[in-house]
């Protein structure tokens, strides 16, 4: 099993925080070089106004390793009054196309959650809000923040619930390539139909890696949307 250094995921921690100079803190404790890093900011918003924003970083590290970090901050208040609201944070350590460690903790509707897990030999072992389970090993989070391995990619795929430890199978179904406007630069993306809780249409980048996701859950239509890339 492949052994990361906390601190990896620490550093990582740290750069989701808005307004640190993420870069410079970074560079100066891992080896990775400049381009291996990034933090992609993202605007949440839900029935058409903003809610929050989510926060996700990545860096490549030698051996095909990669770690990301996540925050977001959701929260929808109808006439002043706050009716729903969600913290997450979390961390994911992968080697390849294969999951290796994910810590998450946060709260939704006021009840809060904690999820653990880590490779233990030829599958996953997951400890969530006081249970433990063990799962796939080639199992896809439910992040999306990356596509999964290539033979998932129009089918049925094994999802990890980051937030619940739960194992489900969902489907992911190629749409096409599209143009469009990710953090003010009109690019070309992946688009794909993604059916986990319910549907979410994802789109990625070149680099694999999400730029918006949209799903309509409880009749509220909640957008994700990339504005800014930090590097």
């Amino acid at each position: 099993m492949l052994s990361v250094p906390s601190s990896i995921c620490r550093r990582l921690w740290l750069s989701c925080l808005p307004g640190l100079a993420v870069a410079a803190v970074l560079m100066a404790a891992s080896p990775a070089r400049a381009g291996d890093l990034e933090t992609r900011v993202f605007s949440i918003m839900v029935d058409g106004k903003k809610s929050g924003e989510y926060y996700l970083t990545v860096q490549n590290h030698p051996g095909d390793v990669v770690a990301i970090a996540a925050m977001s901050n959701v929260k929808v208040t109808l006439l002043g009054v706050s009716v729903y609201e969600y913290n997450y944070r979390g961390q994911e350590v992968w080697k390849g196309t294969r999951l290796q460690t994910l810590e998450s903790s946060g709260k939704e509707k006021g009840k809060d959650f904690s999820v653990s897990v880590k490779l233990d030999g030829d599958s996953l072992l997951v400890k969530a809000n006081g249970n433990q389970s063990r799962a796939r090993a080639d199992a896809w989070t439910t992040s999306c923040w990356r596509l999964p391995a290539a033979s998932f990619r129009n089918g049925a795929v094994p999802m990890l619930g980051c937030d619940n430890g739960a194992e489900t199978t969902g489907r992911m179904e190629y749409v096409g390539t599209e143009s469009i406007v990710v953090a003010g630069v009109k690019q070309d993306c992946t688009h794909y139909r993604v059916t986990k809780d319910v549907v979410h249409d994802v789109w990625y980048d070149s680099l694999e890696r999400i730029v918006r996701e949209d799903w309509t859950s409880n009749g509220h239509r909640t957008v994700l949307e990339l504005t800014e890339m930090r590097r």
